[in-house]
Formats: structure tokens, sequence, C-alpha cells
């Protein structure tokens, strides 16, 4: 047992607490001496305890009166490195500092803080893997931290032959139901979730969590749904609007109408007298909120303005194997002619099948 496998320890850890932890990261950490851990803990919910005083906190629960024996001499596996500034809670280093660990190994750096520096000058070794495990836990965040913006990621379920929207409402599903609950991870997983007024309008839908293993954690917390419109008219009788959790529309107007009874804590974000939305100028906006990952749910209009202006990261496809034809519209309503599918703007990170349906990964260059 090496250190690839006590970080993969941690990484599984860290993944416990995936929905919970957001605008912050997943972390996890396990304390080893003798090739056995004594000790582990993640980060469970945002504004909590950090994985290593979780891990610290359980090798004292274990062994009460002699917890500090039993830290001297073991290595601690964090799989983000820790944190050396005040936050919600204090720095980590100055409790990693109370006792006489013999390696610190780290997964991966966090380039906010200054921990492994600080560490190495109290005189630990300290070894950072830069781990791929590790980077993956938190692409969101590190992509925040590197071009100081949101990481927008937009979902798409289509047809075969690329269509996503149906031109009547006979229908409303596309792809089956195996895809549609796994969207509920891509939900949980955002600060906020994006759509547009069109999606309000015609499809009523209430864009939030629902699987319920996810929901009944207590630490869970809905992202924020966020609407573009900018003539405000709305369908405000649209569950979007009625269901609890934090809601924004994003509008060129200063005011909101007079809203029916029943919706609560909803705010406006004024970009503007334009007669249009910038996506740009939303981004600028959005990117000094304490917001590290976007869900982007729209039709082809909305998701074709992101897309031309380069502002999406990722894209979720979920592809159904019928063909819609004339049936539906394609799903992109941009003005630039975007090959996707090729290897010139996106790397396919992920590609599988989910149900009937198949499910692909595109990631930006």
């Amino acid at each position: 047992m090496n250190d690839t496998h006590f970080i993969s320890k941690a990484v599984a850890l860290a993944l416990k607490g995936k929905f919970n932890t957001k605008p912050g990261v997943n972390v996890g950490c396990v304390i080893v001496k003798n090739k056995k851990i004594i000790g582990q803990g993640f980060y469970e919910k945002y504004g909590g305890l950090h994985a290593e005083i979780n891990a610290i906190n359980d090798v004292k629960k274990r062994y009460k009166t002699t917890y500090l024996s039993k830290l001297a001499g073991s290595d601690i596996y964090i799989s983000l490195e820790p944190c050396s500034k005040k936050g919600k809670t204090g720095a980590c280093v100055n409790e990693i500092k109370k006792y006489d660990f013999k390696r610190i190994v780290i997964g991966a750096k966090d380039p906010t803080q200054n921990g492994i520096t600080n560490l190495r000058r109290a005189g630990y070794e300290v070894i950072n893997l830069e781990n791929q495990q590790c980077i993956a836990l938190n692409v969101s965040f590190f992509h925040k931290a590197k071009f100081k913006k949101p990481f927008i990621r937009a979902k798409v379920a289509m047809s075969s032959d690329h269509k996503s929207v149906f031109t009547s409402k006979q229908r409303k599903w596309i792809t089956g139901i195996p895809a549609r609950n796994d969207v509920q991870k891509l939900r949980a997983e955002a600060d906020i979730i994006l759509t547009g007024s069109g999606t309000i309008n015609e499809d009523s839908p209430s864009m939030n969590v629902r699987a319920k293993k996810i929901v009944a954690n207590k630490n869970f917390v809905q992202p924020a749904r966020y609407v573009f419109s900018s003539d405000l008219k709305l369908d405000w009788t649209a569950p979007f609007f009625k269901l609890p959790g934090h809601k924004v529309v994003v509008t060129s107007k200063k005011n909101l109408p007079k809203l029916p009874q029943g919706i609560n804590n909803i705010s406006v974000m004024n970009l503007g007298n334009k007669n249009s939305i910038s996506p740009k100028d939303f981004l600028k906006k959005i990117s000094n909120l304490n917001i590290n990952n976007i869900l982007l749910e729209a039709g082809p209009k909305l998701l074709g303005s992101f897309g031309d202006c380069n502002l999406i990261d990722e894209y979720v496809f979920y592809i159904s194997r019928e063909k819609l034809e004339d049936k539906a519209l394609y799903f992109y309503g941009g003005s630039k002619q975007l090959n996707f599918f090729d290897n010139k703007l996106f790397d396919i990170v992920e590609e599988k099948i989910i149900g009937k349906d198949k499910k692909i990964i595109l990631r930006k260059k």
C-alpha cells in the first residue's frame, strides 16, 4: 500500500461531500500509521470543519487518552492542500502543526492557499502528488481560481440527429428516466442553475434537485435558480418561481412587476437598459460573487448566445437513439457553426451508456 493507495482513500471520502460543499471544495483526509488507517474525515458541508480537522478528531475519538502517541510519527493524506488563511474556520495548518506527523502527503495544490510552504517552513516533510483524481474533485474551483470566472457547464438532451426542442407540446422528454436522473447530480453540484424565459414559458419547469438520496442529506442546499428575461414576460406561476430556494431574474429592467402570492426569496440582477442581455456582462457580474459552478439548462437561443461568446467550458450531452427530424429544433441556436464532436475545440472526457441513451462530456481545450 503506497501513497497513491491512501490518497485514493481520501478521494473516496471527499466524494461523500460532493453535493453539500458548494460553493466550497470537496476534500478528504486519512491518517495512516504502520500502513493502517487510524483516522479519517471529509469536508461535510460548506462552513463546517475541514477534512483534516475531522480526521484528527476521529483519531481523538477512537483513541481518547492515547491519541497523541498515535498521531506521532503518522502520515496524513489530504486530497487538497490545507488552508493557511482563516475563512469560515481557522487555518488548518495551525491545527496540523500541533502534532508530530512524520509526513504530510497532499493530493493537489490549492492556488488560493500557502499551506505547503507554511508546513515546510515549520519543518514538516510535505509531498505534493498533483494527483489527477484529486484535481478532478474540484474542477470548478480550480477553474475559478485560474480564470477568475465560474465554470459553465451546459446540459443538452437531444436526439441522434441533434434536435432538442419539440415543435409541438405533444411530447416533453427526449431521453429516458436514467438519463434524467443523472441530470439531478449535475444540478446538485451546481452553485446556480441558469435558464431562459423561453424554457420557463414553454415547459413550466421546476429546475430544482429532486433526487431523494441527495435532498435527504441535512447538509444539502438547493442551488439558486437564475432566469434570463430582458422584458420580464414570464410565466410567474411556473414551479421555478413557486418552489423554495433563491431565485434571481437577470433582466434589463430595474424592478420586477407585481408578483402572484407564494413567490418568495426572489431578487433582480440588472444588466443595463438594453433590449437583450449580454452573456459576457452576466459573467462579468457573476464572477464577483462566491460562485464556482454554473449549470446552463436552456433552449437553443440562450445556449447559442453563450456558445457564440465562447463562454461554455463543458457540454454534457444526453443523446437518444431516435431521430426527430422536423419534429424538433436543432439544439444550438447560435450564429456560429461549431463542430462540437471534432477534437479542435473540445476533448471528450467521458463517454458512456445510461439506460438506452448515450452520455458524452466535452470539455473546452
